[in-house]
């Protein structure tokens, strides 16, 4: 029976813009963010003992990234005293000025690219093969030039792309799950989605340390472990966390608020738990309401939070006296709704423990709602449900 131990990463983006916040004390923080981000992973080699890292793009961005940076990535990449694996990715392509091209990289690190895409390692009797890019956009790959397995040996594909993407995807060399289980390696190191996408052998360990929005819960790396025992290969693939901060998205519905400092109550109720610096927040006021606020006045009570963005998307309240009134499709509606809620509203007055009129008014108050704001807009928002992309 033989062993391999590794660390499988991607998509690490070393000196990102971080152009959202619009400060450059943010940018500086979050660019060191990912230094840290980077550290816990070679941190983590050492700890399990892990016998070589595996990079598989976007490890820096191309147009951002400085030669001090470079220098900070010879000395601690020098100092992890392992094989380290790259592919270049759609963000760090290797193309004629790219740091995998011009820098003068620590003898442990090997640059997989179009001219040498594959290396082995007779130490550990390792094939590993690299598919990245030359540019920053490139179309479907030609999986023919890919070597076959080498018998005895653990093979490893590292590919930089889109999986099951369909037709829509074409610019970031989209394959099929089939397309590469086809080739018949032990283990596909993938990268470009930065959230985790674990399936048996093909991974994307998503980005160590999350970028935006669009990339909340925990980010991290895997520890895995290939087992070869008669000519069988068996994965066994441990995520661990290596992120500093953690994105959160918020909706807030304050349909329901009588009064700024409700209002306020439940803002604070919402992010409840969540730490002023570890945590970086966009929250969205919905729903519809007489209040009158001012939405910078609110969002300076949050003025020491490191990020922290408020946006209103709340409507003004629905005249339901005046709707009732009113001879069209909406008036009748209204009117329907409403003295269907007077009869139960009248029911819970001579029985106020009965939970099943209770839980009627409360559908038919919904009802009212929901129906009002699809008579109104054609569509209902489900308030509470976090739909921003």
């Amino acid at each position: 029976m033989k062993k391999l131990k590794f660390i499988h990463c991607a998509d690490i983006h070393l000196d990102a813009p971080f152009k959202d916040n619009g400060t450059q004390k943010y940018a500086d923080i979050r660019r060191q963010d990912i230094k840290t981000a980077f550290l816990n992973i070679l941190n983590k080699v050492g700890e399990v003992q892990a016998d070589f890292l595996v990079i598989s793009g976007d490890f820096y961005e191309h147009q951002y990234t400085t030669r001090k940076t470079m220098d900070w990535l010879n000395m601690v990449l020098s100092e992890v005293q392992v094989p380290v694996f790259i592919i270049p990715g759609n963000h760090d392509p290797y193309i004629r000025n790219s740091w995998y091209r011009t820098w003068d990289w620590p003898e442990n690190v090997h640059i997989l690219s179009i001219e040498r895409p594959h290396i082995v390692l007779e130490e550990y009797k390792l094939s590993v093969y690299g598919i990245g890019f030359s540019s920053f956009k490139e179309g479907k790959p030609d999986l023919t030039n890919v070597i076959p397995p080498m018998e005895g040996y653990f093979n490893i594909l590292m590919f930089h792309g889109d999986l099951d993407m369909g037709f829509t995807h074409q610019d970031y060399k989209p394959v099929t799950t089939s397309e590469l289980m086809s080739l018949n390696y032990d283990y596909y190191a993938l990268g470009h989605f930065h959230t985790i996408k674990n399936t048996d052998k093909i991974i994307y360990p998503g980005s160590p340390e999350p970028l935006g929005f669009d990339e909340t819960g925990e980010h991290g790396a895997f520890i895995v472990t290939l087992t070869s025992e008669n000519d069988t290969v068996k994965t066994d693939a441990q995520f661990f966390k290596t992120s500093q901060r953690q994105y959160h998205r918020k909706i807030v519905d304050i349909s329901n608020c009588s009064s700024l400092q409700e209002m306020k109550m439940r803002i604070i109720e919402t992010i409840e738990g969540l730490d002023k610096q570890r945590d970086l927040v966009r929250l969205i006021l919905t729903g519809r309401t007489e209040l009158s606020f001012d939405i910078d006045e609110i969002s300076d009570m949050f003025s020491d939070w490191l990020y922290f963005r408020l946006r209103n998307e709340t409507q003004k309240a629905f005249d339901l006296d005046m709707l009732e009134k009113s001879p069209t499709l909406k008036g009748a509606f209204v009117k329907e709704i409403r003295e269907r809620l007077k009869v139960v509203e009248k029911e819970i007055e001579n029985d106020p423990d009965n939970e099943l009129l209770q839980g009627e008014a409360e559908k038919l108050t919904m009802a009212l709602t929901f129906g009002l704001e699809a008579l109104e807009t054609g569509k209902i928002e489900w308030w509470g449900i976090d739909h921003e992309n």
